[in-house]
């Protein structure tokens, strides 16, 4: 399908929380495809969920409808209808930026499209349990890890342990930004982009 729409040279991959789990696959399964890999608050094995959990317990005030079972048995589980998804995320919306705003929040969850089926199939049983750590020394693109600094569901640390793993890979941990790093501070991380694609 990627050479059907991009031609058969060598693409950029892109993707940021589960995005960058399937990013990696696509990096390690056919590394001579990828000229460039770009990921974003991710993590390379499904045990970030535990930290994501433990960070949950001490960040609760700041999201007080959302709970550790909902993080557990929905987001990394599943949903049980398109509605329960989306009050779910908004629940959860406060945890994903340092500088929540409601209003915003509101609105973008109203203008996103939640599908329940898409997110449980990726959090079947089959998919759920994967663990790239070990071949992360397969990927032979050029890598940029960025993260915010107070990423409550992929913490630095997960992106650190990434960095030191890929071959080429250049690490940045952005200041004052959370999972949303991407929105929070998108000027700063569209020139990373930039400056690791010239």
């Amino acid at each position: 399908m990627r050479q059907k729409f991009a031609g058969a040279d060598p693409c950029i991959i892109c993707g940021g929380s589960f995005g960058g789990f399937l990013a990696q696959q696509y990096a390690i399964t056919y590394p001579s495809c990828v000229s460039h890999l770009i990921l974003r608050g991710t993590a390379a094995s499904y045990h970030h969920e535990e930290t994501a959990i433990r960070t949950l317990e001490e960040r609760a005030s700041r999201a007080p409808s959302f709970s550790t079972k909902f993080l557990r048995d929905k987001v990394f589980g599943r949903f049980d209808s398109d509605l329960e998804f989306r009050l779910v995320m908004y629940a959860a919306a406060p945890l994903y930026s340092e500088h929540f705003d409601a209003e915003a929040a509101l609105k973008s969850n109203l203008e996103t499209i939640f599908y329940a089926k898409s997110h449980n199939d990726l959090y079947s049983n089959t998919e759920k349990y994967f663990d790239y750590t070990d071949r992360l020394q397969y990927i032979t693109a050029s890598a940029l890890i960025v993260v915010g600094e107070r990423d409550w569901i992929c913490p630095p640390q997960l992106s650190r342990d990434m960095a030191s793993r890929i071959p080429s890979t250049r690490l940045e941990v952005i200041a004052g930004a959370n999972h949303g790093v991407h929105l929070e501070k998108n000027a700063e991380v569209i020139e990373l982009i930039r400056q690791h694609l010239s």
